[in-house]
């Protein structure tokens, strides 16, 4: 027969094993507080850039509208001075009426400076050309040929509507809301590839919280029995090869 001496692990070692798994669970704490934050931020980021681009999308439908109605007003004003039929002048009004009601259709359409600068076009546009040249067709009989002297009111009247010089302004701020986009998309991309580290700081934090609650429980039992001999539950045994026959 052959016993075993066990030997009590000191209160201060288990005191000690107990205080580095504690700050470890601290510190590794802390570093996925910092990479949820970070997390957080980026998703707050990409979240924001596709507001923007949403917010550009309906931008874009607007004043893509607007510019459609714009330049139909300008085709049946033409069919209006060329054939005198009534009909085309209850289209410039439709045309008219909807361009503005775009404008102040919401605050940003109201905020959007190129499609508040396109309704100053149209107005100016129709008080000055449509209007002028809608009055004096109206005195000439439908079906017959153009007077000259009508013709040289048509040429002096403004024609210039910039509507090509609205189309390119849409589409580049529709392009730079879409890069913005993708470019913060991109960096994001990369970015996620350090997310396996951060799930590797949240199961080690949870292995060294079970490592020090153990450490605790040794700590608590030796504190309670500080003369009683200890089994692999409590702190750990040590064997120095003394035993009898």
């Amino acid at each position: 027969m052959s016993s075993t001496l066990i030997i009590p692990v000191p209160p201060a070692k288990l005191a000690r094993a107990a205080w580095f798994r504690v700050i470890g669970v601290l510190l590794l704490g802390l570093l996925a507080a910092v990479a949820l934050g970070f997390y957080g931020y980026e998703l707050y980021r990409l979240n924001g850039a596709l507001s923007r681009y949403q917010q550009a999308m309906l931008q874009q439908q607007m004043r893509t509208e607007a510019i459609n109605r714009l330049s139909e007003m300008d085709v049946s004003l033409n069919r209006y001075l060329l054939d005198g039929n009534s009909a085309n002048t209850g289209l410039i009004q439709a045309d008219k009426q909807r361009i503005e009601q775009l404008a102040q259709s919401n605050a940003d359409a109201q905020n959007d400076k190129l499609l508040q600068g396109l309704v100053a076009a149209e107005q100016k546009w129709y008080t000055q050309a449509v209007q002028p040249l809608i009055e004096e067709r109206r005195k000439l009989a439908a079906g017959q040929g153009l007077p000259e002297d009508f013709l040289a009111k048509y040429r002096a009247a403004p024609q210039d509507l910039q509507i090509v010089n609205f189309e390119i302004a849409t589409e580049n701020a529709h392009r730079e809301a879409l890069q913005a986009l993708q470019q913060t998309e991109d960096q994001l991309r990369w970015r996620w590839i350090a997310f396996p580290l951060a799930l590797l700081v949240a199961v080690g934090t949870i292995w060294l919280g079970f490592g020090a609650m153990r450490s605790v429980k040794h700590l608590k039992y030796a504190a309670e029995n500080p003369e009683e001999e200890e089994d692999d539950d409590g702190p750990e045994e040590q064997d120095h090869g003394v035993g009898t026959k």
